[in-house]
C-alpha cells in the first residue's frame, strides 16, 4: 500500500521482474490464479442450461418497437434464455422453409436477370449449335478410329 492515499500500489511494467501482463490486471498477483479463475468461469458457463443470449437484431418492424416492450420472454435488459432462443430459431427456420416464400424469392431473382435481346439470343444459339455439332463430329471420329483400331488388333 502506498502511504499517501491508502490504495494498493500497482506494479509498473517498467519495474524489473514484473510481467507486463500482470501489471495490466490490477488486484491479481499471480497470472496462473487469474487463468484458473477464468477457466472455472468458462466451465460454469458451458454447463449452465439457463445461459442468456443477446436477442437477434432484425430489420423492419423490430427497429420501430419500443425499447421497454418485451417479446418472447425477453427481459427489459434485452436477454433471453437459451431455450427461448432455440425456439425462436426453430420458428424462423419454419418460416424460411415455406413454399410461398421460396416462389417469391425465385421471382425476385428472375427480375434481377439481364435477359438477352433478339440479336444476342440468335448469336448465342448459333454458337451453341456450332459447338455441339463440332463435339459430336469429334466424338464420332474418335469412335470410328478406335473401332478400326480394335478390329485391326483383334481381327
Amino acid at each position: 500500500m502506498s502511504d499517501k492515499d491508502g490504495e494498493p500500489t500497482r506494479p509498473d511494467a517498467e519495474q524489473p521482474g514484473v510481467d507486463p501482463l500482470d501489471a495490466d490486471a490490477p488486484g491479481v498477483d499471480d497470472a496462473a490464479e487469474l487463468e484458473a479463475a477464468e477457466a472455472e468461469i468458462a466451465d460454469e458457463a458451458e454447463h449452465d442450461e439457463d445461459k442468456t443470449v443477446a436477442p437477434t437484431r432484425r430489420r423492419g418492424r423490430a427497429a420501430t418497437r419500443p425499447a421497454n416492450r418485451t417479446e418472447g420472454g425477453a427481459t427489459a435488459a434485452g436477454t433471453r434464455s437459451r431455450a427461448e432462443a432455440e425456439r425462436a430459431r426453430a420458428a424462423e427456420l419454419r418460416r424460411k422453409r415455406s413454399i410461398g416464400r421460396f416462389l417469391r424469392e425465385v421471382v425476385a431473382e428472375l427480375r434481377k436477370v439481364i435477359w438477352p435481346g433478339r440479336k444476342e439470343l440468335i448469336t448465342y444459339t448459333t454458337v451453341v449449335i456450332i459447338f455441339v455439332a463440332f463435339m459430336v463430329a469429334l466424338v464420332a471420329g474418335l469412335d470410328i478410329l478406335f473401332a478400326q483400331g480394335v478390329l485391326a488388333v483383334f481381327g
